[in-house]
């Protein structure tokens, strides 16, 4: 045989291993799995001796089951996106245990909340009743919503979440600060306006007990190793920090982003989740943080057909024709501690995201099944994802529950118009008059509704990235503005009718008038250029 002829061998896997071993093994989430692969289970739960038969490998006889072995289970309700039921057949022969969430009661509620604080060392026995008190007022609150309008979900998830990021920034502030700020990061960032006024009150008549802790904030950075950005201390990653970006505009509204974006990446733990609509600034404000403290920035960029080999590699013919396996980006990021943005994350079909979900708990690692090998995070690492709202834009998805809840949520709004006519004069160099109309062009067209694009909302006509490609086309004259505004906007329309409302609008805004038949007119454009 050829010194590089290829071989391919059977590998047992973890659950094989486990049987002739007598480990335990857990199924995390098994209703997420095909049915076929639930069916190859059917023979180890016959009974007490029951195994698995290797057909594939051209077995005949069972694999020896240690009697020290144990198979666990556990799920998601069905009534969550993406989760479905067992066949009735193989959830028989499971023990079946039911478990209600702690939080019915009181009392549990209280013994976690104070395992927690314990590990501050010394805390007043009224900051864990205020933590509880704060949570079940949270849970009955009637009227919160998130950006979308719709009610968030909050969990003990939330809840201990919030209380690790409090211990782990622990070192930067007071007690009372940290509890804060976690509360903060876990269950406010992803509510709307008036929600969160809600929320703040429910904050400050129970965590804080009306104290101001402003004077807790860090005003100066003395530790070399971290970079003081927006009142926070961030780590410094292992890249060259690159400080002067004039192509990102830090208005008001994208300061407020930027600081909570801040707030939730000093404790490097948790999965980030930005959710806004389009160029609102989701991935470039990551990577302006990026760059602010020396971390390299990677993107995935997700679509409908993303394939899990994108996220953790695949085998790959290497120049002498030998298989080798090539790691993913995702992969590259978690062994080397960059910083990885999952961009339209919920464009991605549900059983690629459901793979994430090792690496999106505490434990922090990804099992490569290829190669067999366990990948724990670098502590540098952080995973961050993007998504425009479900419903606001064609194919975009609602991620479930259990999944979203995975990470901590920041929502970016609209940016207001003045800011939007500053960041288009600076960013495009275009002078502040002309911005000005491109920007009440855009509100007025988000005021109407396309027929012949029912399915993309308010942005049927123009989005901000239409905006910013028109002003980057550089008009020279009101006439010029309103013309490439309407080549821009309008000649990718089908619709006469839908055509005409974009012109129409161009033409009061702009208050100039455009003839079709000039913007083609050859010996026109000719003149004009000579002009020029």
């Amino acid at each position: 045989m050829k010194k590089n002829a290829l071989l391919f061998g059977f590998v047992e896997g973890a659950l094989l291993k486990a049987i002739r071993q007598g480990q335990w093994v857990l199924l995390d989430e098994v209703n997420l799995a095909s049915s076929e692969t639930l069916q190859v289970l059917s023979g180890l739960l016959q009974d007490n001796k029951g195994s698995i038969t290797l057909t594939e490998r051209g077995d005949v006889e069972p694999i020896p089951r240690n009697e020290n072995f144990r198979l666990f289970a556990c799920m998601n309700p069905s009534n969550d996106i993406g989760k479905k039921d067992l066949p009735p057949a193989l959830r028989s022969k499971f023990t079946e245990i039911f478990v209600d969430e702690i939080d019915c009661y009181k009392k549990d509620l209280e013994i976690i909340v104070g395992k927690y604080l314990n590990k501050f060392g010394h805390y007043e026995q009224w900051l864990l009743g205020s933590i509880v008190e704060f949570y079940y007022r949270v849970k009955k609150a009637p009227n919160l919503y998130d950006t979308d309008n719709k009610k968030p979900h909050f969990s003990m998830r939330t809840l201990t979440r919030a209380l690790s990021f409090a211990i782990s920034v622990n070192k930067n502030y007071p007690i009372l600060k940290c509890v804060y700020e976690g509360i903060c990061v876990s269950f406010t960032t992803q509510l709307n306006e008036e929600s969160f006024k809600i929320m703040n009150e429910i904050i400050n008549s129970t965590i804080l007990l009306k104290r101001n802790i402003s004077q807790c904030n860090i005003v100066k950075n003395d530790d070399e190793s971290k970079c003081l950005i927006e009142g926070y201390l961030i780590d410094k990653g292992n890249f060259e920090i690159q400080e002067e970006n004039n192509s990102f505009i830090l208005t008001r509204s994208v300061k407020n982003n930027l600081k909570n974006l801040a707030r939730a990446v000093q404790c490097k733990k948790y999965p980030i989740l930005i959710q806004g609509p389009t160029s609102v600034g989701k991935s470039s404000i990551i990577k302006y943080l990026a760059d602010l403290t020396g971390n390299k920035f990677v993107r995935i960029n997700n679509h409908e057909h993303t394939d899990i080999q994108e996220y953790f590699g695949s085998y790959v013919n290497d120049s002498t024709g030998k298989l080798v396996y090539k790691q993913g980006i995702l992969v590259e990021a978690v062994k080397n501690g960059y910083w990885i943005v999952l961009d339209e994350l919920n464009l991605a079909p549900t059983e690629v995201l459901e793979s994430l979900n090792r690496l999106l708990d505490d434990n922090r690692e990804i099992f490569l099944p290829e190669t067999q090998e366990t990948i724990k995070a670098h502590p540098n690492f952080i995973l961050f994802a993007t998504q425009n709202p479900p419903g606001m834009y064609g194919g975009r998805k609602t991620l479930s529950k259990a999944f979203r809840n995975r990470f901590l949520e920041l929502h970016f709004d609209n940016i207001p118009s003045d800011e939007m006519e500053e960041i288009l004069s600076k960013k495009c160099i275009v002078a502040p008059s002309y911005c000005k109309k491109m920007v009440l062009v855009y509100q007025e067209l988000i005021d109407k509704r396309p027929k012949s694009k029912i399915f993309s909302g308010k942005h049927g006509f123009i989005t901000l990235r239409d905006l910013f490609k028109w002003a980057e086309r550089n008009p020279n004259s009101y006439q010029e503005l309103a013309e490439i505004g309407y080549m821009l906007l309008a000649e990718r329309i089908r619709d006469v009718d839908e055509k005409g409302i974009v012109k129409k609008v161009l033409e009061q805004v702009i208050k100039v008038e455009i003839n079709e038949d000039d913007l083609y007119d050859l010996e026109l454009i000719k003149r004009v250029s000579r002009v020029k």
